[in-house]
């Protein structure tokens, strides 16, 4: 049996298939509504052909990872230019501080009850993996938070390598920026309630 871990825009998940089921019937499993999504298989992305094959077809051995992610307004993305790779937030660094302040679980992603993945701010120049972001104190023109990577010079093919250092990074940060606007709305409203029950004299 091989392991799957799946990333949608509503969460993560992972199961054991037979190494004959198809990507399709892994996202049918699932229960994922694919048509209208990006699809990958280990960073690679899926054309209807490559839905159809199974796991070994796929020459996967012992685990894989699925995504299926459908494209959000202001999404984070990152930007190649020479040897760096720029991740820009969709969210303002400002407001990245505001919910680490008064919704801190607000950036975290569990799977299985396991933390996987968090969002930070005050980290110097900041960082990126796998595990997590850390903000740091710069940003672009529109005061949005981001973090500069540092790329190979001799590596050609810079687009695998920024999907090899932040891929899964890029696609967990999405899930957690697509709920933003409702924490900073719920965190403005005790912000308010607080104002009505503070009266200066």
């Amino acid at each position: 049996m091989i392991k799957v871990f799946i990333t949608t825009t509503a969460g993560r998940k992972s199961d054991l298939f037979d190494e004959e089921t198809t990507i399709r019937e892994i996202f049918d499993a699932f229960e994922v509504d694919y048509s209208t999504a990006t699809n990958c298989i280990d960073g690679t992305k899926l054309d209807p052909a490559g839905m159809d094959k199974s796991l070994r077809e796929w020459g996967v051995e012992k685990e894989c990872r699925l995504s299926s992610i459908v494209k959000i307004d202001n999404a984070a993305q990152v930007e190649i230019s020479g040897g760096s790779a720029v991740l820009v937030s969709g969210v303002a660094l400002d407001d990245w501080k505001k919910i680490e302040k008064y919704a801190p679980e607000a950036l975290k992603l569990y799977e299985d009850e396991e933390l996987v993945f968090k969002v930070k701010t005050s980290c110097g120049g900041g960082s990126v993996n796998e595990f997590g972001i850390c903000w740091g104190s710069y940003t672009n023109d529109g005061g949005k938070a981001t973090v500069t990577v540092l790329l190979d010079e001799e590596v050609e093919d810079k687009v695998a390598a920024v999907k090899e250092i932040m891929g899964s990074a890029l696609l967990d940060l999405n899930q957690i920026e697509k709920d933003v606007p409702d924490v900073l709305k719920q965190i403005a409203d005790k912000e308010a309630e607080i104002d009505k029950l503070i009266v200066a004299k």
